[in-house]
């Protein structure tokens, strides 16, 4: 029993962690059509954030990471992606690696490559059917989903992520409806850019920071984007938690390195099988029974 508990708390602490990078690899892969191969550097400058800040209290310094991100965002956007995008992906994946590099390099060079260590602002175990559980993880767990859940209410339920979506959607069309597609590409940048530096700041103090934390955050990212419908948020939601699932019981089974292998491979193989990612489909049987009942006389 003990390991069953223990097994589906990692996962669910996982999953909120990767449903944030997730999300956020959505708003700028799936919806802005951007292969953001700097994402994990841009969870790292959120750890870093938290680190340099170190006196200031924590919520305070997750506000200041969330300002850092946006503003991160949206010179990556004007400054170095606004004029390629016509270029296509591989423009924008050329640049966003450079951006990457600079980022990377930036921080070790201001900071070194000893690990640095975020103290947790909440200390102790909470006792959860007999097993002891850190209590920031799960708190840290329930704000990484409640951003999920605000942010998906906001894309898909206001005025402001309707706007997104129609400039991704049709840009002129935008234009033509007095939607200044321009600042909204920004805006959904920036925003997907703040999300995963808050996914940095928030899991900082489980990290050891160093300038290459980011790197092995962003495979399990790109597997959940392309296991969910393309252009999917909540599809890549749904990947996220496959992809937290696999990666624990691979990691409870395995040596670390055999379970990064694994999944590694598996990514590998679902690029090659699915560039596009997965499109996942109604079942027959099932698209059978609601037109038999949409069909019945009577039926609203």
């Amino acid at each position: 029993m003990d390991t069953v508990v223990s097994l589906a708390l990692a996962v669910v602490s996982l999953f909120g962690f990767y449903a944030l990078l997730a999300l956020s690899l959505g708003i700028i892969f799936g919806q802005l059509g951007v292969v953001n191969v700097a994402h994990g550097e841009f969870v790292m400058v959120g750890a870093f954030t938290m680190y340099a800040l170190a006196g200031v209290p924590f919520l305070l310094r997750v506000a200041v990471a969330v300002v850092v991100g946006l503003v991160l965002g949206v010179l990556t956007e004007r400054l170095v992606l606004a004029k390629l995008y016509a270029r296509g992906f591989l423009a924008t994946l050329l640049a966003m690696w450079g951006v990457a590099i600079v980022l990377r390099q930036g921080a070790d060079a201001i900071f070194g490559s000893t690990p640095a260590s975020v103290a947790a602002p909440i200390a102790g175990t909470v006792d959860i059917f007999g097993v002891s559980y850190p209590t920031y993880r799960l708190v840290a767990t329930a704000v990484c989903l409640g951003v999920v859940a605000v942010s998906l209410f906001v894309i898909y339920r206001t005025s402001f992520g309707l706007n997104i979506r129609a400039t991704v959607d049709n840009r002129e069309m935008a234009a033509l409806l007095g939607i200044p597609p321009a600042f909204m590409m920004t805006a959904g940048f920036a925003v997907g850019t703040a999300i995963a530096v808050l996914a940095g700041a928030v899991q900082s103090p489980m990290l050891g920071v160093t300038p290459n934390v980011g790197a092995s955050f962003l495979a399990p990212a790109f597997f959940a984007v392309l296991l969910g419908r393309p252009g999917s948020l909540p599809g890549s939601i749904v990947g996220a938690f496959i992809v937290a699932v696999l990666s624990t019981v691979l990691r409870t089974y395995l040596s670390e390195t055999a379970a990064q292998f694994v999944l590694f491979a598996l990514l590998i193989v679902l690029i090659a099988a699915r560039p596009n990612g997965l499109t996942w489909r109604k079942p027959q049987w099932l698209s059978k029974s609601s037109a038999s009942v949409a069909a019945q006389p009577g039926a609203a």
